[in-house]
C-alpha cells in the first residue's frame, strides 16, 4: 500500500510521517539555500558605464594604486589613481599591509596590457609631490578602476588634504557595498585594518 493509500485508509501514523517527510524536506531546502548564500564567492557587480576614447596602454603596476602607463602623446607615465588608498606594498622601512598582496593583484589582473583613459580632476593637482600624474584610469566601455577597486574591496576612498575629488560619492558608495559584503580588505584576516608599520 502506498503511502498515499495508506492514508486514505486511515493507516496510524501514516499522516504523521507524511507532515514529517514534508517538513524534513523543507528544511533540507532551507539549508541548502542558505548554505548558497554562505560560499557564495562570485565576483562583485561590476558597474558599466559610457564608452570613452583610450589614449594610453598600462605598462605596469606598482601597487594597488598606483601604475605605469604609456600616453600616447607624452609617452611614459606614473598614474597615481585618484580617490582611493590601497594598502601599501613597497613602502621603504615599511612591512607589506594586510591585503596589499591581492589589492596588487587585483590592479594587475585588471588594468596590466589595457588601453585606459586618462581623466583628470579639475578638484585636484594634475601631479602629486612625487611627479606623479594624478587620474582616474577609465577602461574603453567606462569601467572605472577607482570605483570598482573600492567595490572589490582592493582599495578604500581617501581624500588628500581635506579635498574630495569629483567621483567621491561613487567611490564612498563602491566602498560601503564593499564592507558591507565583508570583501576583500574589508573581511578576515584584515577587517579593515590595512596599516603598514616601520620593521
Amino acid at each position: 500500500m502506498t503511502g498515499s493509500c495508506a492514508a486514505a485508509a486511515g493507516v496510524p501514523g501514516a499522516v504523521g510521517h507524511h507532515r514529517r517527510a514534508a517538513r524534513a524536506a523543507l528544511l533540507l531546502f532551507a539549508g541548502v539555500t542558505a548554505l548558497t548564500v554562505i560560499v557564495d564567492t562570485s565576483p562583485p557587480p561590476v558597474a558599466r558605464a559610457d564608452a570613452v576614447p583610450t589614449t594610453a596602454v598600462v605598462l605596469r603596476v606598482v601597487d594597488g594604486d598606483t601604475v605605469d602607463v604609456r600616453d600616447d602623446v607624452r609617452g611614459r607615465l606614473r598614474i597615481r589613481l585618484l580617490g582611493i588608498d590601497s594598502p601599501e606594498t613597497k613602502k621603504p622601512g615599511y612591512t607589506v599591509a594586510c591585503w596589499g598582496e591581492e589589492a596588487s593583484r587585483f590592479a594587475t589582473e585588471t588594468l596590466l596590457g589595457q588601453r585606459v583613459a586618462l581623466i583628470g580632476d579639475p578638484s585636484q593637482d594634475r601631479t602629486d609631490r612625487y611627479g606623479r600624474t594624478l587620474a582616474y584610469l577609465d577602461l574603453a566601455d567606462g569601467w572605472d578602476y577607482s570605483v570598482e577597486a573600492a567595490r572589490a574591496g582592493a582599495a578604500h576612498s581617501y581624500v588628500y588634504r581635506g579635498r574630495p575629488v569629483e567621483r567621491a560619492a561613487a567611490i564612498d558608495a563602491a566602498e560601503q557595498e564593499a564592507r558591507d559584503a565583508g570583501r576583500g580588505l574589508w573581511g578576515p584576516p584584515c577587517f579593515g585594518h590595512t596599516d603598514s608599520v616601520p620593521r
